[in-house]
């Protein structure tokens, strides 16, 4: 139990390590960046596999592209599909969340468009969507024990290209990942949920508390109102379980 407590711990840490590094890396984070980590755990032959190279490759290219603020508050969206898709959800639950997403997000861009949030429409998008996918694959994930080690060898490059925050980023995504997969066992059924929820909230926080970091209004106000509606959704869902248990 200490030992899966400290490396909850180590995995936010690790989350707050991958925010400061898109932050700090003012858009010197290539795409390999991002490929690194999803070649490292895909298995064969899987197509959760090849939807997460694709999502997260996606979501790299547009890195450069977006404020870090932007690129690290859409990562809420994935506590809210955990919420909406489980088990206790419906189809007017899953409608009425993807309403919502849909609405703010739509309100981002054309924030976007009129020069009042820096950043392109079209690249936040591409990141709405890539995060859905990301989720996806991860909801269908089955572990493995097969790595492709020789990936890492594309850290290096990254170094000696002077993309110090794109290695380090690299680096953090292995560790999440190795640890959210180690969290699949029955014996930790869970935690994985736990750092669905935290992993995103505490990587944005700790941005709006950096004092280096400017996030605009516009992009708290949508990221807050996304966390909200899922603690909300969470809430009544698991309220309307209990009232149907008594």
């Amino acid at each position: 139990m200490v030992l899966s407590m400290f490396q909850f711990v180590f995995t936010t840490f690790l989350a707050v390590v991958c925010a400061r590094a898109i932050s700090l890396g003012e858009g010197d984070i290539p795409v390999l960046a991002m490929l690194i980590p999803a070649l490292w755990i895909m298995p064969e032959r899987k197509i959760a596999g090849a939807v997460m190279i694709v999502a997260m490759t996606a979501y790299g290219f547009t890195l450069p592209n977006q404020p870090a603020s932007v690129s690290i508050a859409v990562w809420i969206i994935m506590p809210l599909l955990m919420v909406i898709f489980s088990k206790r959800s419906s189809v007017g639950v899953v409608w009425t969340a993807a309403l919502i997403v849909v609405t703010l997000q739509i309100g981002l861009m054309v924030t976007q468009s009129s020069g009042k949030v820096s950043g392109s429409a079209m690249m936040t998008a591409i990141q709405t969507f890539s995060i859905v996918a990301i989720w996806w694959a991860a909801n269908n994930w089955k572990p493995t024990k097969q790595r492709r080690w020789w990936s890492l060898i594309l850290i290096l490059p990254l170094w000696v290209a002077g993309l110090s925050f794109a290695a380090v980023l690299s680096i953090a995504l292995i560790g999440i990942m190795a640890s959210m997969e180690s969290y699949i066992k029955p014996k930790f059924e869970g935690w994985n949920e736990l750092l669905c929820w935290v992993l995103p909230t505490i990587a944005f926080a700790s941005m709006v508390v950096s004092l280096d970091i400017d996030v605009p209004s516009p992009v708290f106000v949508v990221w807050i109102c996304l966390l909200a509606t899922a603690w909300m959704t969470d809430y009544i869902l698991r309220a309307e379980e209990e009232n149907e248990e008594l």
